[in-house]
């Protein structure tokens, strides 16, 4: 049975409807003749792009025929408060298609069930999956999400201005330094480009580049989560992210489509490249052996880092049907399904061998998911911190402060922030 219903988020809204909404869930129990609903909250674009197109709900159906899967749908802006408004008002989804970076404040918010014991029964195998992946929905010891849509950076470069330039693909961070300010100097053409105003952009765009430095803004230290930012690795990443602003445009305003475009268009040497990339960026490139890639550079001690991010299943806390809820979670981490599912990058490696991820443009993929890491823990405060340090690190990318100063004074902010968490 086709059931779509549109998330609301309003919460005085669904406070006074929830009667009518357990009279709503009765009633398609009723309906469905005597299968059990199994009730799924979904970000637009995943139902849009891959559950709809790919006929999963049929798929799924025909797979357990005991289950009508139900599939709710909502903005991105507000994915994370319908999952808590739903907990709150009782009405908790059976499965949630969550952000990975929000695991742990939906945890410590009460809306997530543990699944190992559910887990017990299924015959999932997680040995080819991205561990990093796999340990980012354990918390306090225990499964609260199942990764199913990760994704991670890797490099892309014009091979058409590196030919012209006389030099060969970035290996290192310095590499691409030395790209970076010939393509200014002697062809007019920007280093990359990204929009410095996204307040991640310090941790997955030009910041995602930390990761090479062997440096993090923050890590888990002898049991505490400390910032790091007053180490040497970290003083030298902004160094070379000031050196590399340099050579990249100074309008704030530009947002990723336009750099992405500029991108295609030869009018920027390189860019961090993730996989929506390929279906939305690719096509613009009047050539497209002008276009190739590799993994993400090796830094000055010899590290090489990549920074994920992504989604994962999880289960409502109070949601009426977990067993009916694990069996949509199994069959959509099964490898075929699992590729047929995700938008960026399935986490599963065995799911590169389906379609539409067996093909060439994925192969760099595939080989960086392996070693790719979150950048920093992902606590509740990681949005926090990230919006507090790409405050610093914008102001250093545009001369405000220097470099010594944005360290100086993101380590006392963000350490701040994490006492504040662990007090």
């Amino acid at each position: 049975m086709k059931v779509i219903r549109n998330a609301v988020c309003i919460c005085m809204l669904v406070i006074a409807l929830m009667p009518v909404f357990a009279a709503g869930n009765t009633e398609n129990a009723s309906n469905s003749g005597g299968r059990q609903e199994v009730r799924v909250l979904l970000w637009d674009s995943i139902y849009n792009s891959t559950i709809e197109p790919n006929g999963i709900e049929a798929k799924f159906e025909a797979a357990y025929p005991q289950y009508d899967v139900v599939f709710d749908r909502i903005d991105y802006d507000n994915l994370d408060k319908q999952i808590l408004l739903s907990h709150a008002s009782g009405n908790d989804y059976d499965v949630m298609s969550v952000i990975t970076t929000s695991l742990n404040p939906l945890w410590a918010g009460g809306a997530l069930a543990p699944m190992d014991e559910y887990l017990e029964d299924t015959t999932l195998d997680f040995s080819t999956y991205s561990p990093a992946a796999i340990q980012a929905g354990v918390i306090d010891g225990k499964t609260y999400g199942l990764p199913f849509d990760p994704d991670c950076r890797i490099l892309a470069f014009n091979v058409k201005i590196l030919r012209e330039l006389g030099l060969e693909p970035p290996k290192t961070t310095d590499d691409m330094l030395e790209i970076a300010k010939a393509a200014y100097e002697k062809l007019g053409v920007y280093a990359m480009a990204g929009q410095i105003s996204k307040n991640v952009f310090c941790m997955y765009d030009l910041g995602g580049f930390q990761l090479c430095f062997d440096s993090k803004v923050y890590d888990l230290v002898d049991g505490k989560y400390t910032a790091l930012l007053d180490q040497p690795e970290a003083l030298e990443f902004v160094k070379w992210a000031v050196e590399m602003y340099k050579y990249m445009p100074k309008d704030t305003n530009i947002n990723d489509t336009l750099a992405r475009s500029m991108f295609a268009q030869g009018k920027v040497a390189m860019l961090w490249w993730t996989p929506s990339q390929i279906k939305s960026v690719i096509p613009q490139f009047p050539n497209r052996e002008d276009l190739d890639f590799s993994v993400m550079p090796v830094g000055p001690t010899g590290v090489s880092g990549s920074a994920m991010g992504g989604y994962h299943w999880g289960l409502g806390s109070g949601g009426k049907n977990k067993e009916g809820g694990m069996a949509f979670i199994e069959f959509a981490l099964q490898p075929e399904n699992q590729a047929l599912i995700a938008r960026g990058l399935p986490a599963d490696t065995k799911a590169f061998d389906y379609p539409p991820y067996n093909v060439p443009d994925y192969n760099m993929f595939r080989e960086q998911l392996a070693t790719s890491s979150y950048p920093a823990p992902l606590i509740p405060v990681f949005t926090q911190v990230a919006e507090t340090w790409n405050r610093r690190f914008q102001e250093a990318l545009l001369g405000i402060i220097t470099p010594e100063e944005a360290c100086a004074l993101g380590q006392n902010e963000v350490q701040a922030i994490l006492d504040s968490y662990q007090n």
